[in-house]
């Protein structure tokens, strides 16, 4: 039996009752969950779709498919008819961190054009070469596949950050860009480098101040950037995009990153907590996901979509809230 199998295994035993050591599943009423009644259940349908086409031997799963669902009561009395809520609760209660990311967005060349533009990297053939830190990678010139060329460093070092992205050529050219691989090595948030740098002035929390800091400070940036060790590796898509981890497309406001250590891919959660300007959200997620820094039994990454207001929305969010694992009755 290999690990995911004995990982979904043992979730399903809590779910059921029993209790790990930092883990446990509460059952609680579908009216016990905050907004419950108040979702655009509806907006979650791409989600849920993607997500039965990969559960496709669930029964419930079937049940949806044939189903053509008009209104948000429709999908919400399904749900109740057919799931189970359990509220996640671990050994330091019943939130945990929830952050956002999104698709990001940069400029730049097919072939490169000037000597500031950094390179996009693909997949390494070489195995040697995949282990390589951040800083070897940049020194240059490293033998892999070059996709295109940014026009600015701090752009690309985001694109890294989020895992997927869009650049636009002069052309109006867009080179849609998926995530392919890691180079194993620990990742660390620039938001940790200028603290430990003492460059971490207040006001500058949020990635849309770091990234202002950044580009006002181009050679300190470059220093900077190169104290996470990770380096992401890219791959060119041709068809809807960005994809997640449960290989599906990511559906914004809909579908977010987890631990899979705790929450399998492709389950239904309801999320319960609020975005960076204190509005709350309450809706119903898809775990399609899953990032480097994503680690605890309540820890989730917000999916908020492409565009400037995506970056603001994602760049700025660090609240606390709790998820409502919604588990097939059969």
């Amino acid at each position: 039996m290999n690990l995911s199998v004995i990982k979904k295994f043992l979730f399903i035993l809590c779910l059921s009752g029993c209790v790990s050591q930092d883990i446990s599943y509460k059952p609680v009423s579908f009216y016990d969950i905050p907004g419950w009644n108040e979702d655009h259940m509806l907006e979650a349908m791409p989600a849920l779709r993607r997500a039965c086409q990969k559960m496709s031997e669930q029964r419930v799963c079937q049940k949806f498919m044939i189903r053509d669902f008009k209104t948000d009561e429709e999908l919400r009395t399904f749900i109740e008819e057919n799931f189970t809520p359990r509220l996640v609760q671990s050994s330091e209660g019943t939130t945990g961190l929830i952050t956002g990311y999104y698709e990001a967005s940069l400029t730049g060349t097919r072939s490169q054009v000037s000597p500031t533009q950094v390179p996009i990297y693909g997949w390494p053939e070489n195995s040697s070469l995949q282990t390589k830190t951040r800083e070897e990678i940049e020194e240059g010139p490293f033998p892999a596949p070059i996709i295109a060329w940014a026009d600015d460093p701090v752009d690309l070092f985001i694109l890294h950050v989020q895992g997927s992205g869009r650049l636009m050529t002069p052309t109006g050219e867009e080179i849609r860009l998926g995530y392919a691989g890691n180079n194993g090595q620990s990742f660390k948030g620039i938001g940790s480098i200028l603290k430990e740098e003492g460059l971490l002035a207040p006001g500058m929390g949020s990635m849309p101040a770091m990234r202002t800091w950044l580009r006002a400070h181009p050679e300190k940036a470059r220093e900077l950037m190169k104290k996470n060790p990770r380096y992401i590796f890219f791959k060119e898509n041709y068809g809807e995009s960005p994809i997640g981890a449960a290989g599906t497309v990511l559906t914004p406001e809909r579908t977010m990153a987890v631990d899979t250590a705790y929450t399998p891919l492709n389950t239904p959660l309801f999320l319960v907590t609020t975005d960076p300007d204190g509005q709350p959200i309450r809706h119903l997620v898809i775990a399609a996901d899953k990032g480097a820094d994503i680690k605890g039994a309540i820890r989730g990454d917000y999916f908020w979509g492409h565009g400037p207001v995506a970056f603001s929305k994602a760049g700025r969010m660090k609240n606390q809230g709790s998820f409502f694992v919604l588990w097939p009755k059969n």
